[in-house]
């Protein structure tokens, strides 16, 4: 499998934008991470590796509660992390 920003930057996007839940974002990533594990996953460019495995790993873990019906991460954390880790 191979991974590249943009990808991970539209898994971010679906979510702000409302077209991915929380948990499929981090079923997207679990799958990104099972395939990391397994060996078969590349990164384009080679070079951003460190900031594609970044997104996803913030975006394995988007779904964790707070509280009941409260995520850890707001909206304006997700935005953040995403320039943050991204770029813009």
């Amino acid at each position: 499998m191979e991974i590249d920003l943009e990808a991970v930057r539209r898994v971010f996007c679906d979510v702000l934008d409302g077209r991915m839940t929380r948990e499929a974002a981090d079923r997207w990533a679990y799958g990104v991470v099972q395939q990391s594990e397994a060996g078969s996953l590349t990164f384009s460019p080679v070079n951003a590796k460190d900031r594609i495995w970044e997104g996803v790993v913030y975006l394995y873990g988007i779904d964790t509660m707070e509280a009941p019906g409260q995520y850890l991460h707001t909206e304006e954390d997700i935005r953040s992390a995403m320039a943050a880790k991204l770029g813009s």
